[in-house]
C-alpha cells in the first residue's frame, strides 16, 4: 500500500511537469529537460522522443485520472496537430526543435533512434484511441439495447391498453 502511494505520487508529480509545460506558449511541445540548479531551469528545445513521451504522459494522465478524458483528448489532438505542423525532411521530424518558434535547430539531422521512439509512441496512441472508440461503441450498444427494451415494453403496454379499450 505504501509503495503504491509512493508510485502514485511520483506519477502525479511527473504528470504535473507535462501539464505545466504543454502550453500554447511552448506550442504544446515539451521542453527537453529541467535543471533545478541553474538560472534558466528549462531548455527551449525538444526532440521527437520528448514529443512522443508527452503523448504517453497525457494517456497515462487520463488512465490515472489526473486529467479528464475530454481535456486529455483535446490535448492529444493539439499535440498531434503540432507534430503535423513541424517542418520535416522527407516526412521525418528533425531531431531538435525550438519549442517557442517550432523551428528545427542546427545542425539539422534525423535521428533513427528518436524517430523510432516516436513511431512506438504513435502505436501506443493508436491503440489507446482504438480502445476508447471500442468503449464508446460498447456504451452506445448498451444504451441502444436499453432504449430498444424500453421501446418494446412501452409498445406492449400500449397494445394492452388498446386491447382493453376495444373490449
Amino acid at each position: 500500500k505504501e509503495q503504491e502511494e509512493y508510485f502514485f505520487e511520483v506519477a502525479r508529480k511527473t504528470f504535473s511537469f507535462f501539464k505545466e509545460n504543454l502550453t500554447e506558449e511552448n506550442n504544446f511541445l515539451i521542453p527537453d529537460n529541467y535543471q533545478n540548479d541553474r538560472k534558466q531551469k528549462y531548455i527551449d528545445r525538444t526532440s521527437s522522443t520528448n514529443i512522443g513521451l508527452s503523448l504517453l504522459a497525457v494517456i497515462s494522465g487520463i488512465d490515472l485520472e489526473f486529467i479528464s478524458l475530454k481535456k486529455g483528448l483535446e490535448l492529444l489532438e493539439t499535440i498531434v496537430q503540432t507534430i503535423d505542423s513541424l517542418e520535416k525532411w522527407n516526412g521525418h521530424l528533425y531531431n531538435w526543435y525550438n519549442i517557442k518558434t517550432k523551428e528545427p535547430l542546427n545542425p539539422r539531422y534525423i535521428s533513427t533512434v528518436d524517430s523510432g521512439n516516436l513511431v512506438g509512441y504513435l502505436y501506443v496512441l493508436k491503440a489507446f484511441l482504438e480502445e476508447i472508440e471500442n468503449n464508446v461503441e460498447k456504451g452506445l450498444d448498451e444504451i441502444y439495447a436499453d432504449k430498444k427494451n424500453d421501446l418494446q415494453e412501452n409498445t406492449k403496454k400500449e397494445l394492452k391498453l388498446e386491447n382493453l379499450k376495444k373490449s
